[in-house]
């Protein structure tokens, strides 16, 4: 994919309810599966692909995006050859349930495109949890001579929908409509990845700078009868954390061996940004089963079916279970965790108890103390 260049932009914006996690940083850089952050993954999957060149939006909260990336060097995004920017955001807008591509956002960064001699531009959000080469997918959009190619998933009768879902209508493998789930839904859900032909991308932005229409899906929607608009399936495992739930499923679903098989085991790797650090230490009394710890730890607890991030502590007789412990957090000895979700550097004192339910898990904010 030397001709395409990448955009990493956030199609859900911050109105979530993951806000809890998201008060000091984007959705792009929230902390997932005991070491990475979510953008990881989007990013790797562009790299591995043979994507050279990416860009990623960033909104109001990019302190965090640029501590996390820095110069890309981790991604080999920082050759003469190969480079990664961050680019100038807002945010993305809401229209009633949906979330939408906020197509000025782009269009306040063309620059970025115009100056490429690529030809095809890749777009996908930063919050998908995958492990996806694109190439076949770009093999599909040259083929057809796309002018876009929207990736999706085909899903099962038991897929639970949200509604910010989108739903793509075929004949043969031309796509013919876009619906919204209040519209109508079929089994093939976009999966908030595109290529996109640069010179359609450049016009679409003219034609929205004209008309004050700026979303992109909409766009699209309204001109399938004069664009060349395919489709290109995604097969294997993919979460789209959106929301607490997806998030907190995301997680979870990494103790299934054949999930964290295919996103980490495979030979598209998942890269991240490096931090050296010491191996846990287990005292004697610790019990950990069906776990993900980070590196850095020291367990004298129980921990079960759990995600734990580095540099954490869990003290003597305690007992972690179904939960999500950010970075740097101290547990006392004695307490009872059952379905939470801390941020960074959260404190519990000895013989606390915080059990929630899966539907309704307990969420505590950065630097709390209890």
């Amino acid at each position: 994919m030397k001709k395409a260049i990448g955009i990493i932009l956030n199609v859900d914006g911050d109105n979530s309810d993951l806000n809890e996690l998201l008060q000091h940083r984007s959705i792009s850089t929230l902390p997932f599966g005991g070491r990475y952050r979510m953008i990881d993954f989007t990013l790797s999957n562009m790299v591995n692909s043979g994507i050279s060149h990416v860009g990623v939006v960033g909104s109001h909260k990019y302190s965090s995006l640029i501590d996390h990336l820095g110069t890309g060097k981790e991604w080999s995004l920082s050759r003469k050859t190969q480079d990664l920017s961050i680019l100038a955001g807002s945010s993305s807008v809401r229209f009633g349930n949906l979330m939408k591509i906020n197509l000025r956002d782009l269009y306040n960064n063309r620059a970025f495109l115009q100056h490429s001699s690529d030809e095809d531009v890749v777009i996908s959000a930063p919050n998908l949890v995958t492990s996806f080469s694109f190439n076949a997918s770009y093999k599909i959009h040259k083929t057809n001579n796309s002018d876009v190619t929207l990736i999706f998933k085909k899903v099962q009768p038991s897929f639970t929908f949200e509604n910010n879902d989108v739903f793509l209508e075929f004949d043969k493998y031309r796509i013919t409509n876009i619906h919204y789930q209040k519209e109508k839904m079929t089994d093939h859900c976009y999966a908030d990845m595109m290529i996109i032909k640069k010179s359609v991308l450049l016009d679409l932005m003219e034609l929205g700078e004209r008309t004050g229409e700026w979303d992109l899906m909409d766009m699209i929607k309204t001109n399938l009868d004069t664009l060349r608009v395919y489709g290109a399936p995604h097969t294997g495992y993919i979460n789209r954390v959106h929301d607490l739930a997806k998030y907190y499923e995301a997680n979870m679903d990494l103790l299934e061996f054949d999930i964290m098989k295919e996103l980490f085991l495979s030979e598209n790797s998942i890269h991240t940004k490096i931090k050296d650090n010491h191996p846990t230490l287990y005292q004697n009394e610790a019990v950990v089963r069906n776990s993900i710890v980070g590196s850095g730890c020291e367990v004298e607890g129980k921990i079960y079916h759990s995600v734990l991030f580095r540099d954490s502590k869990i003290g003597y007789g305690s007992e972690i279970s179904n939960s999500i412990i950010m970075q740097k957090a101290e547990i006392g000895n004695n307490v009872k965790l059952n379905y939470v979700i801390f941020d960074k550097d959260v404190k519990i004192r000895d013989n606390a108890s915080l059990v929630g339910t899966k539907d309704n898990p307990i969420v505590l904010s950065k630097g709390m103390v209890i």
